[in-house]
């Protein structure tokens, strides 16, 4: 809003003319002598002269003069004399000798004289109009100005002009994918920051940046944004797609150095001209952040010491159930060996003993196999799942997690995809454990590349398997890891149990299906996993 429309007064009063305030009175005696003066010499000439033209249609003149000096009222009364004297001039220069042309002169002149009235009339009710519409403009600027200064959020306007133009370009050049681009030329989102101008913001965004002044905010915003921050990336997104609005999480570099956690939302134009003010708001969530990563740390922490209270616990209970038929087990083969050392050896009874060493070996596989029962398949519950809805709720799960370690999810699914049958907490806990695998693989990835893609494939028949495949973009799975990856206990985490995926393994094996991992032929780690088909829910 420009500064001009903050000067226009307020509406003018009822019977004055639209901009009466503003003329200087002595413009206004000038205009007003000068309508006189024309007036004089058109009824003079008009009365007194042989010129035998429409002479009084020069009483436009006139009005047009005074127009912006009278009122709506006094330019109605301005008409009526001009027409008054037309007449008087009729009468007094012809009289009754008045011919067919004199007369169409003169209702010539009293048409004009009608027209401009109407007109001007109609341009004081325009510019009236335009006058009010103007102050009412001015009074909502410095509403919205007010509000915006005086709003405990932080707010910004910026420049969004440039770099729209530039990404509508890349479009026009059949760059369809900007995330692929980005990934493709690492300086192109940084370079697109760039063009994005700061040009107000309010006292909130001076104390959220720790500056002095709203003033130190202005400028390039890049110097604010932390250099591997996938938010800006996401806005551009956005801008490029022509979407109305933003929302999400971004970073944030104070003037001290600190890092911030900010919510942002930002409301785009409907058209092209008014990127150059883009409204940007801002909350400051840094704090609620770190109680939420401290909450998390302890929770994980709290979670690895049940984990390994839960296999010293498991650990016991196996060694005391099992510990009696493997005692029975080394006494009957004791037994069987002294039959066979005896001359001559007692081979049935010798058989006898192995044939009791045989049952209480099988007792303790059976032992091992209760107990394993217990932790995976009696303490399910199995149900149909539809993998889609699944694996779009444990994305929002990890929405912390993706957001610590600034990666995205890309989700690829089939046409059609069967539900699979299986406990749905087991299930989404293998998935977890597999997303939070690629995340922490992602680690030395550069930001803008960290994508975990997770893909569902259907099945070719009813009965055959549906898979998923969760690839990252880490640096692979070492050929000396691969051989060794699902061992219980064997892991490259400092600080893991290394029982994460010899869970996950044995948890998917118990619906009937099979997991592997593999290294993609264009970088990163897949894990793939596959379960049966629930047919009877398909069908």
């Amino acid at each position: 809003m420009s500064h001009d429309a903050a000067e226009i007064p307020a509406d003018p009063a009822p019977g004055s003319g639209p901009g009466l305030a503003r003329i200087h009175p002595g413009r206004r005696r000038r205009h007003r002598l000068l309508a006189l003066v024309l007036g004089a010499a058109v009824f003079v000439v008009d009365t007194f002269t042989d010129v035998t033209g429409a002479i009084a249609v020069l009483y436009v003149l006139v009005m047009l003069a005074a127009s912006d000096t009278f009122s709506r009222r006094g330019l109605i009364l301005l008409a009526l004399a001009c027409a008054g004297l037309a007449v008087l001039s009729f009468f007094i220069a012809h009289g009754e000798e008045a011919d067919a042309s004199a007369v169409v002169r003169c209702g010539i002149s009293l048409a004009a004289i009608g027209i401009t009235t109407v007109l001007l009339l109609r341009d004081q009710a325009s510019k009236r109009s335009l006058v009010q519409a103007n102050a009412a403009l001015a009074r909502s600027e410095k509403r919205y100005r007010s509000i915006f200064e005086q709003a405990p959020v932080s707010l910004w306007e910026q420049d969004f002009s440039e770099v729209r133009a530039m990404l509508a370009a890349l479009r026009q050049q059949g760059v369809q994918d900007l995330a692929a681009h980005a990934r493709a030329h690492p300086a192109f989102a940084r370079d697109c920051v760039r063009r994005i101008r700061t040009v107000h913001v309010n006292d909130a965004t001076a104390e959220l940046l720790r500056l002095p002044s709203p003033a130190e905010a202005l400028g390039p915003i890049e110097r604010f944004l932390p250099a591997d921050d996938p938010a800006p990336l996401a806005v551009l997104t956005a801008v490029a797609d022509g979407s109305s609005q933003f929302e999400g999480r971004a970073k944030l570099a104070a003037a001290d150095g600190q890092v911030l956690t900010v919510l942002l939302g930002i409301a785009f134009p409907d058209e092209a001209d008014e990127f150059g003010r883009v409204v940007v708001a801002m909350v400051d969530v840094t704090q609620r952040e770190q109680i939420q990563q401290t909450q998390l740390a302890v929770q994980a922490e709290l979670a690895r010491a049940s984990r390994a209270a839960t296999v010293g616990a498991l650990s016991a209970s196996i060694a005391h159930e099992i510990n009696q038929p493997l005692g029975a087990v080394v006494m009957n083969a004791q037994t069987c060996l002294r039959w066979l050392g005896k001359d001559p050896p007692d081979v049935e009874a010798a058989v006898r003993a192995a044939e009791r060493t045989v049952r209480d070996g099988r007792r303790a596989a059976e032992i091992v196999q209760r107990t394993r029962g217990q932790l995976v398949r009696d303490q399910r519950s199995d149900e149909a799942i539809d993998l889609r809805a699944l694996i779009e709720e444990t994305v929002a799960l990890l929405e912390t997690e993706l957001s610590t370690h600034a990666a995205t999810v890309v989700t690829q699914f089939a046409p059609s995809v069967p539900p699979i049958r299986a406990d749905r907490v087991a299930l989404q806990q293998v998935l977890i454990n597999l997303m939070t695998n690629g995340l922490h693989a992602m680690a030395e990835t550069q930001a803008a590349a960290r994508e975990l893609t997770v893909s569902v494939d259907g099945p070719g028949a009813p009965d055959a398997e549906v898979r998923v495949a969760i690839r990252d973009r880490g640096k692979g799975i070492p050929d000396e890891v691969q051989a060794r990856l699902f061992e219980p206990f064997f892991t490259t985490k400092r600080g893991g149990m290394g029982m994460g995926l010899a869970i996950c393994r044995s948890t998917i094996e118990t619906y009937g299906g099979w997991l592997t991992a593999r290294t993609h032929e264009q970088g990163g780690a897949v894990f793939e996993f596959a379960l049966p088909a629930d047919t009877a829910q398909a069908s």
